[in-house]
């Protein structure tokens, strides 16, 4: 059974339409779903993690993140969603996160199988045909735990 819906979902405002390309975005990494993962990122998108050099493109973002982290069990919790539509088709969109990472089949276990992370993201969202995306995704993780060594896969 797929928990994950379609990347064009009917009926959203633009407002919920805009907070929907960072929802594809993480629900991407917990499905391990790159089709998903290029609905809600445009071609050009630039990412930028703390202590990571910014990632260009789909296929940087891919290879530096979503290759890895997709292998994981997650869970990418995004609330406090906020919108500024600028233009038809231009906004800005700010909210926090928090993202769980296990290691595969682990998460029932006790000990070092767990890290997890809290923090903000910053977004330039373009409407790209019939869906928002985003062009722009900056993490301020502002605190973590657990184990660091789940994250090299």
């Amino acid at each position: 059974m797929s928990f994950a819906l379609p990347a064009k979902l009917s009926g959203l405002t633009d407002r919920e339409a805009i907070a929907d390309a960072v929802y594809r975005a993480v629900l991407a990494f917990d499905h391990a779903d790159e089709a998903l993962l290029r609905s809600a990122l445009t071609e050009d998108v630039v990412a930028e993690m703390p202590g990571s050099p910014p990632a260009e493109g789909i296929a940087a973002i891919k290879a530096a993140v979503f290759d890895r982290v997709s292998k994981l069990d997650t869970t990418h919790f995004i609330s406090n969603v906020r919108i500024s539509i600028e233009s038809a088709t231009t906004a800005k969109l700010t909210c926090s996160a928090n993202a769980q990472h296990v290691r595969p089949g682990k998460g029932f276990e006790p000990g070092p199988n767990k890290f997890m992370s809290g923090g903000f993201y910053a977004c330039d969202v373009v409407k790209d045909g019939d869906l928002w995306k985003l062009k722009t995704w900056k993490a301020n993780i502002v605190w973590v735990e657990g184990d660091m060594s789940v994250m090299a896969g």
